[in-house]
């Protein structure tokens, strides 16, 4: 068995706090470090793998009998048998009843990718089978998220005699027992948290129903609605039908909704994620090509493309109060029609990101004002009447990134309800505790993931949500945790190669709970150094530790931070420890590669 894996363990010791303020910790494993480090060896001496990468699947159980599988995820042996989720026979009933009779079917979906996605791939699915489909996507500002009974009412006026809630539905228990109680066919496909009691409805297909044993609670709605139309096809066959749609070919949308909708990167959200790119590839999407086009993607479409680029512009919409534009052009099937629609969600796009400047300003501001009285508060809530509603989620997320715990933005209405949404920290379960607070009397209205929720309450009440956060959050830590950087290997300039780059591609996708390599250089001298930017926010420079020819290397919007201030002087430094990611160079093109700089330490050693 080969023996040269270098499983010396970085010296983190001294990296009690970087030059951010961060803790550097070894990547963290269920195995102890002398079963990491014999499958380690293992998977080295049987596939040949970069040492990094051979610690990197090690520490996450990835032993040499499953690396095949998880560098190349299969649809067919992770698809679940759909019929495990609780409440697919009864949707299934009901929407074979609905091609069969060909009856014309609602979607309520939700005003995010995820619910675009959702619709969309429903919508594709049912048409192809020959049902007639009218989608409603609500307006953010005018009736708010989920399901709302005039909504409702007009699909079942317009002639929908089944609807389907996607994304949503699975928390609205008034609007959907009066839909009930009007004779209206609801199915409620979502995958948010649910509550004890589930809505009244023909039938919930949620993995995230209580009473759910299928293990598959980490999908995103889009995953569900898939799987879902899985056991459409399959009882559709068994019922002598020849004629059925190629659900593999929409699986760009539910890969695009995976990654947006930060759902865990795990099992069968891989394949989802890895098989729906190489989908986005062969551009089937006419919308979805086009939206890129005008994005100004000439490259291959991946993860940071998904998350960064598409993602927003579809979002868009209903951020900014134009909500069913994002489902138009993902069902698109005009070329033209579906440019225009681009255009629109490109062009609301640039409205978005000038209002979140605007917003996250003031947060920052309101936010620095009540940790200069508490600097140890465990959650931020920021409220106000000026913000914009379409912007808050992201603008919770800026706050839990700058002050490293759970934050809520609010925009406050002219009848004084606080509205908005939270983003939450790996250790502060949120939806859990919005659920609580909804079911304590605190909220009109809540819910969401462990990551990110949103809510709504009497302004009269935002001081008692704030208190009940605190101790709810105080039950499960003592003190906010320090920001850590976990490493995964160190590593020379000499070993940052292209052909390290396509192994790490292969351990991808990559996102939430499947953390990118974090490479350690040692001995680094900075030189070549420039402020980059139309602000000059980037830091950019080449590192140098004598191995090989120095790496070029950048770190974006670090001007303003703790660790921008100290790099103003890094000259000054001396000798330093870099912590990042290695990557392709697309601007250079070939094998050229760069280093996307995290953080950085003293070498005090």
């Amino acid at each position: 068995m080969t023996t040269d894996l270098n499983l010396t363990p970085p010296n983190l010791s001294e990296v009690s706090a970087s030059l951010s303020g961060a803790k550097w910790v070894m990547e963290r494993s269920n195995h102890s470090q002398d079963v990491v480090r014999r499958q380690a060896l293992r998977l080295q001496d049987t596939h040949a793998l970069p040492p990094s990468i051979c610690l990197y699947l090690a520490r996450k159980g990835v032993f040499s009998e499953e690396v095949d599988t998880f560098l190349e995820p299969k649809l067919k042996m992770l698809l679940p048998e759909p019929f495990l989720f609780k409440g697919m026979p009864e949707a299934i009933q009901r929407l074979v009843q609905a091609v069969e009779q060909q009856e014309k079917i609602g979607i309520f979906g939700d005003y995010d990718v995820d619910g675009a996605c959702s619709a969309a791939v429903f919508y594709k699915v049912l048409t192809y089978l020959g049902c007639s489909v009218e989608i409603h996507i609500p307006d953010r500002f005018t009736e708010g998220y989920g399901p709302n009974i005039q909504a409702l009412q007009k699909l079942k006026d317009n002639n929908s005699t089944l609807i389907l809630t996607v994304d949503c539905g699975i928390t609205a228990h008034e609007p959907l027992q009066a839909a009930s109680d009007d004779g209206m066919d609801i199915i409620v496909v979502d995958h948010h948290l649910a509550g004890p009691i589930l809505p009244n409805a023909t039938a919930v297909v949620n993995p995230n129903r209580l009473d759910d044993e299928s293990g598959f609670g980490y999908l995103c709605a889009a995953g569900v609605c898939f799987i879902t139309c899985v056991a459409l096809l399959r009882a559709l066959r068994q019922k002598n039908y020849s004629d059925l749609p190629d659900l593999l070919s929409l699986l760009d949308l539910v890969g695009l909704a995976s990654l947006c909708d930060v759902v865990p990167i795990k099992s069968l959200n891989r394949a989802f994620i890895r098989q729906g790119l190489l989908v986005m590839r062969h551009r089937r999407n006419i919308g979805l090509a086009a939206l890129a086009d005008i994005a100004g993607l000439d490259k291959i479409v991946g993860e940071y493309e998904c998350g960064f680029v598409l993602g927003p512009r579809i979002n868009a919409a209903g951020r900014m109060g134009n909500s069913d534009i994002g489902v138009r052009l993902l069902i698109e099937s005009d070329h033209e029609q579906a440019v225009s629609l681009a255009l629109q969600l490109d062009e609301l796009n640039k409205q978005r990101r000038a209002i979140e400047q605007k917003t996250t300003e003031h947060a920052i501001e309101q936010a620095e004002i009540q940790l200069n009285k508490d600097s140890e508060q465990l959650v931020l809530v920021v409220a106000d009447a000026s913000y914009h509603e379409g912007v808050l989620g992201i603008v919770a997320g800026r706050l839990k990134e700058r002050f490293a715990r759970p934050a809520f933005v609010l925009s406050i209405s002219d009848d004084n309800i606080a509205k908005g949404s939270g983003r939450s920290i790996p250790s502060v379960a949120l939806g859990n505790l919005v659920l609580a607070a909804r079911q304590s009397g605190i909220l009109l209205t809540g819910g969401g993931h462990d990551m990110a929720a949103g809510v709504g309450l009497d302004l009269d009440n935002l001081e008692d949500f704030k208190a009940f956060l605190t101790q709810k959050i105080a039950t499960q830590i003592s003190v906010l945790p320090q920001r850590e950087f976990e490493v995964t290997s160190t590593i020379s300039v000499a070993g940052c190669t292209a052909d390290l780059v396509d192994k790490i591609e292969q351990c991808g996708p990559f996102g939430s709970g499947q953390s990118e390599p974090k490479l350690l250089l040692t001995h680094i001298t900075v030189k070549q150094v420039k402020w980059i930017g139309a602000t000059q926010a980037h830091f950019s420079a080449y590192l140098d530790d004598g191995t090989a020819k120095p790496i070029k290397a950048i770190i974006f919007n670090v001007a303003g931070t703790q660790l921008g201030q100290a790099l103003k002087s890094v000259h000054d430094l001396g000798p330093l420890k870099v912590l990042g990611k290695l990557k392709r160079d697309e601007w250079r093109g070939g094998n050229a590669v760069q280093f996307l700089i995290e953080d950085m330490a003293r070498q005090f050693n």
